[in-house]
Parts: structure tokens; C-alpha cells; sequence
């Protein structure tokens, strides 16, 4: 090759690669002009507002609640006592109670159960959550229908220790002088009382003296007996005396007033005579909530004591 030809091949390969020089120098600046994406700047951090942050589930406290109201019926809250509404939430430590002939029905939380009160009754609300509903029967007595569930409880207990319990059941207890009875419609009830528990059935009762154990739960008897005789009294102040025999565990009102029985069934009463008062209503209530009637009739007043007048035969009149 002549000494020409290689001078042009050597000029020829300095220009190529001054021209590939030139070409990556070009994409070079153009990357960096227009496609490089600019740095991300560092955003300040912004406390989320109270506005954006997730509310927590507001559970509602469970209340015994006034659903219903018949009568003259009161309730107590921090000592005193009024007259009570339906809508009324009753907290911890409320009690409400009855006069005669009135009744209150209550719901606690927002279950379908019902406490019903009949009169001349009064109950207490105690612990009430959403696993364990307890009520205090401080005297008369009280209606339960309470619905079932695996996770919540009622308790009904009076203050001789004696405590009625279900999850579900139709039953009655009854608070006296000297004794507790529950009667029960359906499910079933733990009946304890002194260390020992009894279980009624659906169609049985059972009851408890003067916080003694449990009697053996039996049928509720398909009738009321109510055995009362009167007679007369040597005080002539009294309309009628009373004495009569009822079923363990049953009550006994004359004249609308409670009677006092005994742990065998056996009671007495005395009436005072007033203005009008010819008859004496003698209402016997089992504990399963029959009753059964009887009216018995005034004794009349003794009369005057005989004049003593003397006369002789031989005088004329």
C-alpha cells in the first residue's frame, strides 16, 4: 500500500472516532437535560389531624331500661325517691318499686328479655354487663322471661343469700317474710341457698327458709288450695278472725295487706271492723302466680245485754 492510502485510512479513523466522541457527548447532555429525573425533595412530616385518624367503636353501657309502667310505681336514685317513666335507665344501685295494683317491665341493654315487677314489689339493679345481668328481689316478687345465650347470665338473689340463676328461662321469684320460692314455666333455674344448689325444671318450684337449703323442687300443684274458716271473737271491734291453710311457699293477702304463714302453710288474721265493710277478701298466690279467692262474711255485732228488772207476781201491772 502506497504511503498515501494509509495517510487517508489514519485521517479517515481519527474522524470516526471523533465522531463517536461527539455522539456519546451529545446523548450525554440530552440525558442529563431532558430524562434524568429531577431528586426527590424531602416532604415535611404533618401530624395526622384528630379529623383523619380512625374513631374507635363506641360501646354503649348496658343499662336495665323502663319499657313499661302501670300504676303508681317509684324508682331510687342516689337515695331519692320519684316517680318513674318509660325510657328511665336505671344504674348500678337504682331500685324501683311498686304500689298496689301498679307493675313495671324492664329490658336490660338492648336485649328482647323482659323483668316484669308486679305490685307492692321492689327490686334492685346490682352488677349489669354485658356477660352477667344481676337483680336484687328485696321483697315481693318478680316475672323473668329471659331469652337464651352462651355468653351472658342473669342472677337474681335476695339478701338471705339465696340466689336464682338461668341463661335461659320463664320463671317467677317470690321474696316473703321468711322465705324465697322460684316456680318455673320454662327452661331452667339454679335454685342455691346454704352451700347447696337445687335445678327446677320447666313445670317445678322450689323453696328456701330463712336462707336454709333449697326444699326439693316438685311439680306446681295444678290447683290452689286455700282452706279459711271464720269465727267469732270475743272483741266486738273485730269484723271477723281468721285462720287457714295454704301450701308451703304460698301467699296469703286479706284485704289487699300481706298475712303473715308459716313454715307449714298455717295462717291467722284478724279484721278490724269499719263503716261498710260486710265481707273480707282472702286472696291465696302460689308461686307460679295462680290465685285462688274466698270471701267470707262479717260476724255480726253482739246485741245489747239484757235489762235485769224486778217484779213481784202479786203486783199488778
Amino acid at each position: 500500500m502506497s504511503m498515501r492510502s494509509k495517510d487517508s485510512l489514519g485521517r479517515a479513523l481519527a474522524l470516526g472516532l471523533c465522531l463517536v466522541f461527539l455522539l456519546a457527548m451529545g446523548g450525554w447532555f440530552f440525558f442529563e437535560r431532558f430524562g434524568a429525573a429531577p431528586p426527590q425533595r424531602a416532604r415535611p412530616v404533618v401530624p395526622a389531624s384528630a379529623e383523619s385518624r380512625p374513631v374507635p367503636a363506641v360501646v354503649p353501657d348496658v343499662r336495665a331500661t323502663v319499657v313499661e309502667v302501670v300504676g303508681a310505681v317509684e324508682w331510687a336514685h342516689d337515695g331519692k325517691w320519684a316517680a318513674v317513666q318509660v325510657g328511665h335507665q336505671l344504674a348500678p344501685d337504682d331500685s324501683v318499686r311498686t304500689g298496689p295494683g301498679a307493675r313495671v317491665d324492664l329490658k336490660v341493654g338492648d336485649e328482647a328479655s323482659r323483668l316484669s315487677i308486679p305490685e307492692r314489689s321492689e327490686v334492685r339493679v346490682g352488677e349489669v354487663t354485658r356477660a352477667e345481668h344481676t337483680i336484687q328481689l328485696q321483697r315481693g316478687r318478680i316475672d323473668v322471661d329471659y331469652l337464651g345465650r352462651e355468653d351472658r347470665v342473669l342472677r337474681v338473689w335476695s339478701e338471705n343469700g339465696t340466689v336464682a340463676e338461668t341463661r335461659a328461662a320463664r320463671f317467677t321469684m317470690l321474696r316473703g317474710r321468711a322465705k324465697v320460692a322460684v316456680a318455673t314455666r320454662g327452661g331452667s333455674v339454679n335454685l342455691s341457698s346454704a352451700g347447696v344448689t337445687v335445678q327446677v325444671n320447666a313445670g317445678q318450684q322450689s323453696v328456701v327458709f330463712d336462707g336454709a337449703k333449697p326444699l326439693a323442687a316438685e311439680p306446681i300443684p295444678l290447683e290452689v288450695l286455700l282452706k279459711v274458716a271464720s269465727k267469732a271473737s270475743v272483741a266486738d271491734s273485730l269484723c271477723v278472725s281468721l285462720s287457714g291453710k295454704v301450701r308451703v311457699g304460698t301467699e296469703v293477702f286479706v284485704e289487699g295487706e300481706p298475712a303473715e304463714v308459716s313454715s307449714d302453710g298455717s295462717f291467722r288474721a284478724e279484721v278490724p271492723r269499719r263503716e261498710g265493710l260486710g265481707q273480707v277478701k282472702v286472696v291465696a298466690r302460689e308461686p307460679s302466680g295462680e290465685i285462688r279467692e274466698r270471701m267470707m262474711a262479717c260476724r255480726p255485732r253482739a246485741g245489747p245485754p239484757a235489762e235485769s228488772a224486778k217484779f213481784r207476781w202479786d203486783e199488778a201491772p
